[in-house]
């Protein structure tokens, strides 16, 4: 409910509505709609559908489901939880997940620091099979997403997770599903960069 008042307000002046002209269309009164846009009160859960249709949104987006952090916030929060120790980064990471649910990058790094909860050599001999699941479960909504990049990631961790499970025939499913090498700035810097051997490129690339 963190964005419901202040989306109502938005899409109500996108409308060009007075609060007055809202409640009139919904039913309600104006003070009705100024408590929920202020943050005194939600609408009753059977309105949301109501106001999502008169906006023409998704519930989703009428509750801030939709959002995803800044960049610039982004990047700030995982530099602050670089180097905090795991527990203490899964923690952070799902306090943030609170606020912003949909965000890919943020469902990665949670991914991504369970994975390593239960691959290192002191865990994995005890893999949590719930972590697992959960592992799963975000990276295929992941792979739901719009965004290439941590589509990849979780196409190797869903890798991994098989193979630690000595499933061969799922892993190589995963990899299959991955972009080929051949298609990779590292090899087409190999071929533009012409007398530079593969090594070379990659040095070039990331000024090792």
């Amino acid at each position: 409910m963190l964005y419901l008042g202040a989306n109502i307000r938005e899409h109500r002046v996108k409308k060009g509505l007075t609060q007055e002209q809202l409640a009139y269309h919904l039913g309600v009164s104006s003070q009705t709609v100024s408590r929920w846009e202020n943050g005194t009160t939600y609408p009753d859960i059977v309105m949301l559908p109501i106001l999502a249709d008169y906006f023409d949104i998704s519930i989703d987006t009428l509750m801030g489901y939709a959002k995803e952090c800044a960049a610039e916030e982004r990047e700030q929060f995982f530099a602050d939880i670089r180097d905090l120790e795991i527990v203490q980064k899964t923690a952070r990471i799902r306090e943030m997940l609170q606020i912003y649910p949909n965000d890919v990058y943020l469902q990665f790094s949670l991914a991504n620091t369970l994975y390593s909860s239960i691959s290192r050599p002191a865990g994995k001999n005890n893999e949590n099979e719930d972590t697992s699941k959960e592992i799963s479960l975000l990276c295929n909504r992941i792979l739901q997403s719009d965004k290439p990049g941590m589509q990849c990631g979780a196409l190797r961790l869903l890798a991994l997770l098989a193979a630690n499970r000595d499933d061969t025939a799922s892993a190589m499913k995963y990899v299959n599903e991955l972009p080929s090498v051949y298609c990779g700035r590292e090899v087409m810097a190999e071929r533009v960069l012409h007398g530079l051997n593969f090594k070379q490129a990659i040095q070039k690339i990331y000024e090792v």
